[in-house]
């Protein structure tokens, strides 16, 4: 078996170098923190919550987000070492940021040296998309690593010409783990599909990158078929949840067309996480698409083929369902698009755009920081937090809304003290109660499905209601808690 030299002949330099880019990654990450959400981030940490208490996941009324084991139960290790707070929720998807910033670099040296390498690791801690997502629960950025991590495995041992089986099955068993983590990890094989059409050749041992992620697939599935007597269960409920999902919000306008054909080129145009590092990358995609080179057209094929299927390409099997135009899906091409601009940049046949290397990068780390800085989407648990210790004062019967229910649940550490109430259907025959009215809560579930309906009251306050309490600064996202005689 070959080894693996991290730093190559330049040991000392660029291990130095790395390793200041990967404190560096981590620092920006922290200051930058960006917290729970209020949406997905709650539903994790309560599966995972459960999974440490040894109580039944509710996967019935999740989303199938519980069913992605792969997140479920790191953060719940994480809960048992750490306990449940905002830090030891978002710590294995920080892990994994982090090892992107490796494993970005190993992938710039096998393909072309360490100083690219070296460029490509730090591009990549600063990039906001992934600098923000790192410290937010998502399955993205670590199903992300982990289908890198197998890519990375098998086209080392491809241009090395080793001929090693290990390194080919734990391929596999690393892009297995990126699906347990995240469905659409399994995208990666239209990318080996293409690559062995291009190059007309198929080998007996590239058997073992199916065969490691079916031995992953399999563990799956004997841990479902415990849990709820069905083995297929994961992926017949997330077929049956994206196709109800797709129909409710009307396909999120893709099946608009032609506009619905536009939304990702309109997301890199747009998106201030992603348009100054994409438009960069496009130019560089289309130096060497033109300036077509052997070696590097594994990383073409890699941006290219995922970024036209989530373009173009369904969500559901058995049902045409195009993948919404959200930044964040966009992590599994971000690793080879960051690679093709580091290579565009340091072109020996690009000599004057090489001399501005050094200015390219300081400007993409200024402009980094600036839309991090203006990003007002982090913490957005701050103003439930300042209300908590009020509210858990009240010795009558409160009610909110389901998410800040789970919201509040999260903050106590999951130990409520009072039992919170969901809204009933009116008011009524409720009297000598609390009613919290989540300003921001209530719009972004709105926002979320449209179709959810709350009690006439809640929208318009009646003039009886008497305000007891609020907290928040913005009067439209305030947390507002009336007592109703």
């Amino acid at each position: 078996m070959g080894h693996f030299n991290l730093f190559g002949k330049s040991q000392f330099n660029s291990g130095y170098i790395l390793i200041l880019i990967v404190l560096f990654g981590i620092s920006l990450r922290l200051f930058f923190f960006s917290g729970m959400d209020i949406s997905d981030s709650l539903v994790y940490s309560e599966a995972s919550h459960d999974l440490l208490k040894g109580d039944n996941i509710d996967f019935e009324n999740s989303a199938t987000l519980s069913t992605r084991l792969g997140v479920i139960y790191p953060i719940s290790f994480s809960y048992l070492l750490f306990g449940v707070n905002e830090f030891s929720s978002i710590l294995f998807v920080l892990i994994t940021s982090i090892g992107s910033i490796i494993l970005i670099y190993l992938f710039g040296k096998l393909y072309f040296n360490s100083k690219v390498g070296l460029i490509s690791a730090f591009l990549f801690s600063i990039f906001p998309l992934n600098v923000f997502y790192s410290t937010r629960i998502n399955s993205d950025i670590s199903s992300a690593f982990f289908m890198g991590v197998g890519l990375y495995l098998f086209l080392r041992s491809e241009l090395k010409g080793n001929q090693n089986y290990i390194h080919y099955f734990l391929s596999g068993i690393f892009i297995g783990i990126g699906y347990l983590i995240r469905e659409s990890v399994i995208l990666i094989g239209l990318f080996f599909i293409t690559y062995i059409l291009i190059n007309r050749k198929i080998k007996y041992i590239y058997f073992l990158v199916p065969l490691g992620i079916l031995f992953i697939l399999g563990f799956e599935m004997i841990l479902f078929y415990n849990l709820t007597g069905d083995p297929f269960y994961r992926s017949l409920s997330s077929q049956d949840f994206l196709k109800d999902a797709m129909i409710k919000h009307n396909y999120f306008g893709r099946r608009n067309l032609p506009e619905g054909l536009f939304h990702y080129p309109w997301l890199f145009l747009t998106n201030k996480l992603l348009v100054f590092f994409y438009i960069p990358i496009f130019i560089s995609l289309l130096y060497y698409f033109i300036n077509l080179n052997k070696k590097i057209s594994p990383l073409l094929l890699w941006f290219i083929v995922l970024l036209l299927y989530l373009s173009f390409g369904s969500s559901n099997l058995l049902n045409y369902s195009p993948f919404g135009a959200v930044a964040r899906y966009t992590t599994i091409i971000t690793i080879p698009g960051i690679l093709i601009f580091s290579k565009f940049i340091y072109n020996v046949k690009l000599m004057k755009i090489r001399k501005l290397m050094p200015t390219i990068l300081i400007v993409l780390l200024v402009i980094s920081l600036s839309v991090l800085t203006l990003n007002d989407n982090r913490e957005l648990l701050k103003d439930l937090k300042k209300s908590y210790p009020f509210i858990d004062t009240l010795n009558k019967n409160t009610y909110a809304d389901s998410r800040s229910i789970m919201a509040y649940n999260f903050i106590s550490d999951f130990n409520l003290s009072k039992n919170l109430l969901e809204y009933p259907a009116h008011f009524e025959k409720i009297n000598d109660s609390f009613i919290i009215v989540n300003r921001n809560m209530l719009r972004n579930l709105l926002a979320a499905n449209n179709n959810i309906v709350f009690p006439e009251d809640i929208i318009n306050i009646p003039a009886h209601w008497i305000l007891v309490a609020e907290f928040g600064e913005l009067k439209h996202d305030k947390i507002e808690i009336y007592y109703l005689k």
